[in-house]
């Protein structure tokens, strides 16, 4: 399908993601007793909700279809089973969208949207079969220039569906595993909450349909993303808190467009699992990094540009 016809559907698609995200966002005004947004307020976010889905699903459909993003030697699916990943990714986008903007709105992402999504990432893993972007485990220290390539294990092909579960069930286990360590731990070193049980949800789900090794580079980005555009916040708005899913879903969405290219970089870290453990290990000191970092960003003072009154002379 051409990519402007994809740009058609993310028209189509953002519209109903914009009604579902005022379901959501009503919902959960109700419940924390907040107030409700203006009219015009709820007019823009559904007009910048559906340009993003369109331009999204457009750009997405040409890089895994035309530019072929995904592509690795191991991964080798029908051009069926690279039509159903592009879809099966595109639900993961739209999933995305909706809990990014109602993360911004209520600093919640409700179950209703991770749930759900988790259980469709597992069932369309165990339907198809051909979604996953790397398999369950691959040992590339096998691979040798023109003569062999990775030892992967018979069964993979032998049992393609069951296979394709475990890798998603894998991913779904490391997404929530790993995000609720890093909550614990910065709510130990911040003094207070910093992740809320919403983000270890959305880990999981991104989890479900990515595979374990992908949530783990997910893992790393998200920090680097958030801290470089919240100081820009900070600066903008003055806000020292700002919620932690979004910057989860942009690191999503930078590895789906560039997947092929980051495996090439950490294929065999994932090959063995004393690598594996020193790159957790690193991980998680650099987590503990730039918790630090989010302290001294909290201090950081804000000078606003206030407008001159009457009784204030110009200078």
């Amino acid at each position: 399908m051409a990519v402007w016809i994809h740009c058609f559907v993310g028209i189509l698609v953002g519209i109903m993601l914009s009604a579902w995200l005022e379901i959501l966002s009503l919902s959960e005004r109700s419940a924390l007793r907040m107030q409700s947004v203006s009219r015009s307020v709820r007019w823009q976010r559904t007009v910048v909700l559906v340009i993003l889905t369109s331009v999204l699903f457009g750009c997405l459909s040409g890089a895994e279809q035309v530019a072929r993003v995904l592509e690795t030697p191991e991964v080798q699916p029908s051009e069926w089973g690279r039509a159903c990943r592009l879809y099966y990714h595109l639900l993961l986008l739209s999933l995305l969208l909706v809990a990014t903007a109602l993360d911004f709105d209520c600093l919640v992402i409700p179950d209703q949207i991770t749930v759900p999504g988790m259980v469709l990432g597992l069932l369309g893993a165990f339907v198809i079969g051909e979604l996953q972007i790397c398999h369950l485990w691959v040992d590339w220290s096998f691979a040798i220039p023109q003569l062999r390539g990775p030892l992967i294990p018979e069964w993979y092909d032998q049992h393609r569906h069951w296979h394709a579960l475990s890798w998603s069930f894998a991913g779904l286990f490391m997404g929530g595993a790993v995000t609720w360590c890093a909550r614990e731990l910065s709510s130990r070193v911040l003094g207070q909450e910093a992740m809320g049980f919403g983000d270890v949800t959305l880990m999981a789900m991104i989890g479900s349909f990515l595979g374990w090794q992908a949530i783990l580079i997910v893992f790393l980005l998200a920090p680097i993303a958030g801290l470089t555009v919240g100081v820009m916040i900070k600066f903008v708005s003055g806000k020292t808190y700002l919620p932690y899913g979004p910057w989860l879903s942009m690191a999503t969405v930078f590895l789906l467009f560039r997947w092929g290219w980051l495996w090439r970089l950490t294929r065999v870290i994932f090959s063995d699992w004393v690598s594996v453990a020193i790159l957790a290990g690193i991980g998680g000191l650099g987590f503990v990094s730039l918790l630090g970092l989010l302290l001294l960003y909290r201090k950081l003072p804000v000078y606003k540009i206030t407008k001159p009154t009457v009784d204030s002379p110009m200078v």
